[in-house]
């Protein structure tokens, strides 16, 4: 008598399919993830084609902890001359020995100083993308997500030159 071994290659194929898709979700997240020379790449297109005036409104959200509220601040920045003549956000203007930290410099620093910390010895697994205005390098949008504390930052930023 002989046994019928056709629902093997139903568990085989199960086993194919399911490690394509992990691999595809995998190589689309590792494809998105921010590198440092994508960064200095747009810091260098922005330090060619920064306008010396402008306003940035930023939107920044922060979150600690899968269990803590996401905590969002608005902040606007008026930019003259290559430089910071005021920033405010929700609560009121902010002090002046803060300001150079607002405009676009200062954001680049922000992600910089995340990918050192991201890309350093022993760090956690972070995911990080940015999207940068292809034309002039300017930061669009930023995310950064700590998968083992669940700590995520997002920043929006609009630029409109003056």
């Amino acid at each position: 008598m002989q046994t019928n071994r056709n629902w093997i290659w139903f568990f085989v194929a199960l086993v194919v399919l399911g490690a394509a898709a992990v691999s595809i979700n995998w190589a689309y997240n590792a494809k998105q993830q921010l590198t440092p020379d994508q960064l200095n790449v747009a810091w260098d297109l922005w330090n060619k084609n920064e306008p010396a005036d402008y306003d940035l409104e930023i939107e920044k959200t922060f979150q600690s902890s899968a269990a803590d509220a996401p905590r969002t601040d608005r902040i606007k920045v008026r930019v003259r001359n290559k430089k910071v003549v005021a920033v405010a956000d929700q609560n009121g203007p902010l002090e002046r020995r803060l300001w150079d930290e607002y405009d676009m410099p200062g954001w680049f620093g922000f992600v910089e100083q995340f990918l050192k910390l991201d890309e350093a010895p022993g760090a956690p697994r972070t995911f990080r993308a940015a999207e940068f205005d292809p034309r002039t390098g300017q930061l669009l949008h930023y995310t950064r997500s700590v998968s083992t504390t669940r700590e995520r930052q997002e920043l929006t930023l609009k630029l409109t030159p003056r």
